[in-house]
């Protein structure tokens, strides 16, 4: 099937799926903001980004809604960001050290006295001790290049951190760098905190050979971990949040909260430090500042460190996929930094739109009303649709325009005129009923003439 005919099929899937959801036209000031779409000239099918600032108008995706002209309804679905095509392979390689000779020591001398006289004895000095230059890893086996090495050296007891080099050859002799990095252990809050991991760009198969820049006192190569991908992991966004003055009457002792401005899919967090800092805390995550709170990890170390010249950080802590607006950081320990902020990633996502209407369309987030909200129709037909070979442009949004406001997701009470009414409808016949009891019951006593 050509792609002209893959597109033409699309086309008329996502046509159908509008008109069977057309719906009536909203007003703007239903919706707490709006953003105007750049969209290109005359296409049926776009993507429209979620930001930050989409996500903290609307409190789900049944609060937002694509605008055409007329305030017509468009359909919609949220698509995620494509998962990374690529699986990742390790392989495991023993490190076998690479040693250069020492010199002569001076000879011995042994001097024997006996009754027949005495005898000595000179022994010629032993080599000293061989030096350590370097390690070599035998990658012939492996049949995929690796983009980094993770190694894993003997513990010391004292904290260091280390130069690396990274060299492959295919005969021994000659050596090409493929990566270099700095290479740590380091004592934090009790732990060892390590940092292994040397990104190359190396070929399949081959040596390497790993080189310290400098000397480390028994610093000694076990094995290294061979990281493989076949492609490029998607990149997410990222933003930062300061923490809340003021936290809830029934926080944890030490707990800092943290305000997402609205249900962000997050999936990895961290504690950024203004400075050298750590903490070992637990992290929740919950949609309402009230909680339920749902713990996401446990004795987490985050820390960022200033060490001989280098900066190092922990790194993110992965959560899954979690939609919640609101964040709780509970110490185990008091936190080592005056400043800090909670660092989110998550991932790209856009709203595939079918545009039937006319431009220029409008993104309207944060509503009570029922029309709003993605079409499940729509998604379910693109699913059958060879998406891939289908070339969809990605719109762009404009400034944030002031719609309805926070008043678009008041609920207003309408005047109970009709209840009212039927009140005094009964309160007046009651009234006409007693009156009328009353009278007769007057005349029932007054004396007949």
């Amino acid at each position: 099937m050509t792609k002209r005919s893959v597109s033409l099929r699309a086309a008329v899937a996502v046509a159908g799926a509008v008109l069977a959801a057309s719906a009536e036209a909203l007003d703007p000031l239903e919706f707490v903001a709006g953003w105007p779409i750049e969209a290109p000239a005359n296409a049926e099918v776009f993507d429209v980004p979620l930001t930050v600032e989409v996500y903290a108008a609307a409190d789900s995706l049944e609060q937002l809604a694509i605008l055409d002209a007329n305030g017509a309804p468009q359909s919609f679905f949220r698509r995620g960001q494509p998962a990374a095509a690529a699986t990742e392979q390790r392989v495991v390689l023993e490190a076998s050290p690479l040693f250069v000779g020492g010199a002569v020591g001076a000879p011995s001398v042994g001097v024997t006295t006996s009754p027949r006289g005495t005898s000595v004895t000179v022994t010629p000095g032993a080599p000293g001790t061989p030096a350590i230059t370097g390690f070599v890893l035998d990658a012939r086996g492996v049949e995929t290049a690796p983009v980094a090495l993770e190694l894993d050296w003997r513990a010391l007891p004292q904290p260091f951190l280390l130069d690396v080099v990274v060299e492959q050859s295919t005969d021994l002799t000659r050596w090409a760098t493929v990566g270099r990095a700095s290479v740590a252990a380091l004592a934090i809050g009790g732990t060892e905190a390590r940092h292994a991991r040397v990104p190359v760009r190396a070929s399949a198969g081959g040596y390497f050979r790993v080189t310290p820049s400098r000397t480390v006192a028994d610093w000694h190569l076990l094995r290294a971990t061979l990281v493989s991908s076949s492609g490029e992991p998607a990149v997410p966004a990222s933003a930062r949040f300061a923490p809340l003055a003021a936290a809830p009457a029934d926080a944890p002792s030490g707990a800092v909260y943290f305000d997402a401005g609205g249900p962000l899919p997050v999936q990895s967090v961290t504690l950024a430090f203004a400075d050298d800092g750590w903490v070992r805390a637990d992290v929740a995550a919950s949609r309402s500042l009230d909680g339920p709170w749902t713990n996401v990890a446990y004795g987490e170390l985050f820390y960022a460190l200033s060490f001989e010249g280098q900066e190092l950080k922990s790194e993110p802590v992965q959560v899954g996929r979690r939609e919640a607006r609101y964040w709780r950081v509970v110490p185990a320990m008091p936190v080592r930094s005056e400043r800090f902020e909670l660092a989110v990633e998550f991932p790209v996502e856009t709203l595939r739109v079918a545009a039937r209407g006319g431009a220029p369309y409008l993104l309207a987030a944060g509503t009570l009303a029922e029309e709003a909200g993605p079409d499940s129709t729509l998604a379910s037909v693109w699913s059958t649709i060879e998406s891939s070979a289908v070339a969809v442009p990605l719109a762009t949004l404009g400034a944030r325009r002031e719609l309805g406001g926070p008043a678009a997701l008041v609920v207003v009470q309408p005047f109970p005129w009709r209840t009212i009414s039927l009140w005094a409808v009964l309160i007046a016949g009651v009234l006409v009923v007693g009156t009328m009891a009353v009278r007769l019951a007057k005349e029932m006593r007054s004396p007949t003439s």
